[in-house]
């Protein structure tokens, strides 16, 4: 496995959170959930975590269709926690994305995933969850592939599946990932915070509610998909305006796959993000391969990360320290 995009390099040590969840073993058991839309790709995953010798466990809502949500609101809410009251459960899975995670935020009972930490993954629409876990449970989760995407070799390679175990595996190592994505810097200096963030829509759509992101002293990672370069603006307005712009510790600017304009005149988006951020007190980088790509790590969010715009480096810490065991290129 390689991770090298031009200049930028990716540095990764072990995590410290304030509610930290344990990391897994061959042989454990790992729930498939769906939070939000159905999957028509539940069999080939779970056959697929069962090669790599772990358990399964099955969502009750899986086989459920509510429209394209795998049920209903209740039922996907009932269907995730009885996944986290399940005591042979160490890791809760999404299987997909898509919409509808926000719909249960105010079902979930957070008083007890707190006092039961678990590994909690999923990506895009997921993001409502990380931002609730986190704030609420004060809870490290990870910043990840969705699982029926996870194992499929044909869209994603097998570093972005090894990137999951690197976190989340107790003989876990560190690894170096490909992708072919090229980072830049946007402003300089240096950062350190904890990490928050993810899908933009989602954080934009929660401003206002008991789940706005608080991100004051934090360091923000930011991506999207499929919109176009306007309406990336109009969210990144919506945000500074909600004062969440202005006092990061730094910011990274993701993957944002098929944000092209509709028409020639319209902004580009990176155009629309260097007109936002080019003169940020903040170190800004972007281009960091997390978000709707092929090749995405996995980060573990609520812990504490150094960010360098000038190298364009992203170093989670332990306690506090660099780690010594970090990987450079």
């Amino acid at each position: 496995m390689g991770f090298k995009w031009g200049a930028c390099s990716y540095l990764l040590a072990k995590a410290v959170m304030a509610v930290q969840p344990d990391p897994i073993n061959i042989g454990d058991t790992i729930a498939l959930i769906a939070p939000a839309y159905w999957s028509d790709r539940v069999e080939e995953t779970r056959e697929a975590l069962i090669q790599r010798g772990f358990q399964v466990r099955l969502a009750p809502n899986l086989d459920q269709r509510y429209g394209k949500l795998a049920g209903t609101d209740q039922e996907r809410a009932n269907a995730f926690m009885e996944m986290w009251k399940d005591p042979e459960v160490k890791v809760l899975w999404c299987i997909r994305g898509g919409y509808g995670s926000g719909r249960i935020l105010d079902m979930l009972d957070y008083d007890y995933i707190k006092a039961h930490p678990k590994i909690f993954i999923g990506m895009s629409d997921i993001t409502a969850l990380h931002v609730a876990l986190g704030q609420k449970c004060d809870l490290t989760t990870f910043l990840g592939p969705v699982a029926h995407l996870a194992f499929d070799p044909e869209k994603y390679p097998a570093s972005t599946e090894e990137g999951v175990w690197e976190q989340i595996l107790s003989e876990g190592k560190l690894g170096v990932y490909s992708n072919p994505m090229e980072c830049m810097t946007i402003a300089s200096g240096k950062g350190e915070g904890l990490l928050v963030g993810g899908n933009l829509a989602l954080i934009a759509a929660h401003i206002g509610t008991p789940y706005q992101l608080e991100t004051k002293g934090k360091i923000l990672i930011l991506e999207d998909v499929s919109e176009y370069p306007f309406r990336i603006d109009r969210m990144l307005n919506q945000l500074k305006q909600a004062g969440m712009l202005d006092k990061l510790q730094g910011l990274i600017l993701a993957s944002w796959s098929e944000c092209v304009p509709d028409n020639e005149v319209e902004f580009k988006v990176e155009e629309v993000l260097q007109s936002y951020f080019s003169n940020a007190s903040y170190p800004v980088i972007l281009g960091f391969p997390s978000g709707h790509i092929a090749t995405q790590v996995t980060l573990p969010l609520n812990c504490k990360y150094t960010l360098d715009g000038d190298r364009q480096t992203v170093t989670l810490l332990e306690k506090g320290v660099a780690s010594t065991s970090v990987i450079k290129y």
